[in-house]
Parts: structure tokens; sequence; C-alpha cells
């Protein structure tokens, strides 16, 4: 996207090129990038800064309606309307839904036909996080007459036809308006915890506490990082953040991140809880256990 407008003062939206956009005063490109829509659409729309290796400073959307003359034929926009799809007609045919954290994260940098085959293998080798968590079920005096699938979850608590997805096609049908956040889907975080679909998805800008902090799936976009990247801003709302100190190492390495450029505009799903700061005035949405496996980041691909 070449243009975006900018609703902050509502009684007097501009639309900015992206040329006009990234020569602005850092403080105002901070102030006004929470008011981005794409000027077709009107979906909400994200500021990228040039990165060091080599994109250029741009404007995008992940919420783009599919008929928006912004959003371009390509490979990623198929490979995204077959996810929705599949997710769609499990919410329609299915009674219940069991969150995949296992399925392993693929960098982004390859292209999708590598993507499919390097899956497929590390599927077969089995995650180190997946391994570990065999291995203490295995340890586990329960585990000696239980019947555990391939996530290391007990089969006698969960419906044998439920199905089951990872996090990146469940961002993607959240990101792209399917009606999974608002069905009556049972949805299994484990094979003992069991929500509602609408009960458990949130998106980033409706985050509030919970009581006894109970976790949630939160998702949305990311607006930019603090240029330390212990810190993610959601765009839905300046007033939450995603500190991520905890685990950032392994967050940087897991999904290839090297600039806060590589994070602006991406997508995010987590499963944590959410506190109000000692002030009440901003919200944190912290990850469960921080435990990366409970994080998907689903960074810009070029031509978004």
């Amino acid at each position: 996207m070449l243009d975006a407008i900018c609703t902050y003062d509502l009684d007097n939206p501009k639309t900015y090129s992206i040329f006009e956009f990234k020569v602005l005063p850092e403080t105002e490109i901070d102030k006004l990038r929470y008011s981005l829509l794409c000027p077709v659409c009107k979906q909400k729309a994200y500021f990228r800064k040039a990165s060091r290796d080599g994109k250029q400073a741009c404007f995008g959307s992940r919420y783009h309606q599919t008929d928006c003359e912004e959003f371009n034929p390509s490979a990623s926009k198929s490979e995204e309307e077959k996810q929705i799809a599949e997710v769609e007609q499990i919410v329609l045919e299915q009674d219940s839904l069991v969150i995949d954290f296992s399925k392993p994260v693929i960098s982004r940098k390859k292209p999708p036909e590598t993507e499919a085959v390097e899956e497929v293998e590390a599927q077969k080798k089995q995650p180190a996080v997946l391994e570990s968590r065999l291995s203490k079920a295995v340890q586990s005096p329960k585990s000696n007459n239980a019947k555990l699938n391939s996530a290391g979850l007990d089969e006698e608590n969960i419906p044998p036809k439920a199905a089951r997805q990872g996090l990146a096609k469940l961002l993607t049908s959240l990101l792209r308006g399917s009606s999974l956040a608002s069905s009556d889907l049972w949805i299994y975080t484990s094979d003992k915890h069991k929500w509602r679909a609408k009960n458990l998805f949130v998106n980033i800008k409706d985050a509030q506490p919970t009581e006894n902090n109970a976790p949630r799936m939160y998702w949305g976009t990311i607006s930019h990082a603090d240029k330390t990247l212990n810190w993610l801003n959601p765009a839905e709302d300046r007033c939450v953040g995603l500190p991520v100190s905890k685990y950032r190492e392994q967050l940087l390495s897991c999904f290839d991140i090297e600039d806060p450029a590589d994070v602006e505009g991406a997508g995010f799903i987590l499963f944590g809880k959410c506190v109000l700061s000692k002030d009440k005035k901003r919200k944190y949405i912290h990850l469960w256990g921080n435990d990366l496996q409970y994080f998907y980041l689903s960074k810009v691909r070029e031509g978004r």
C-alpha cells in the first residue's frame, strides 16, 4: 500500500502517502500509527519502517476485505483462503477442536513449498518441546494407563472425532474475519481444559483482566516494538502491551527476528493472562508460563 487514511483527527481524516509518512518525526509517527486505515476497504492498517535487510517502508493491513483492490491476488492469499475455509468447516460441522500447541514453527523467509516439506520432516522428528511434554507424561503415574495422542494429550478426555489445528491456521482465520471467535465450538487447550470458542478467543482491543487471572487466547496485530525488542505493542489498542523480555531470546530465534521493523504489522496469537499496571492505565498480556509453545507470530510477507 502506498497510501493510508489517518483518522487521528476524526473530523479531518487525512490521507498520507508512504513517502510523506515515513519522513515524519518519530514522535509524530508513534502518535498517528494507531489510526491508519486501508484507503479502499477502510480496515485497520499498519506502518512498517524500512528495515536493515533492504525492505522499503510501507503501509499494509492484515484485515483487508477479500474483494479489496489493495489485497492483491497472490499465493499467500490463496493459502489464507484455504485455511479460512478449513476452520469454517470445522466450526460448521464439528462439536470440538483441540489446539495442537506442538505444531512446529517454520521460518517465513522460506517459500511455501519449502515450508511444507520442512514441516513434515519436523513432525517426523518431533519438536523438542513435544518430546519434553511426552517425557513428562510418561513419567506421570497417570500415563501408565492413559492413551496419549501425538500431542501428548490423554485421548480418554477428548472426543475421538475432535478436529485438531495449530495456532497458525487459527490466527489466519481470526484475522480474516471467520466465525470462530463468536462460535459455540468446544475448544480444548489441554486434555483437561475446554472452553466455548466465544469465551476463549479475545481480540486484543477487548482484553480485560479476568476472574482469578484465567487465561484466554488473545490475538491481533503488532504496531511496533521498542528498540530493545523487550516489548511488543498491539496496533488495536495503544494501552495494551506484550512484555516479552522473559522469553525474548527464544522468541527472536524462533521467529527469525533481527530488527524491530521485522515485527511491524505481524499478526499474533497467544495463550495468556491480562493484568493491569499498577496505575491501572495500561493492560499487559503475559504469556502462560512464559512458554513459547503458546505463542505464534505471523510476520508480514512481501506483497501485503
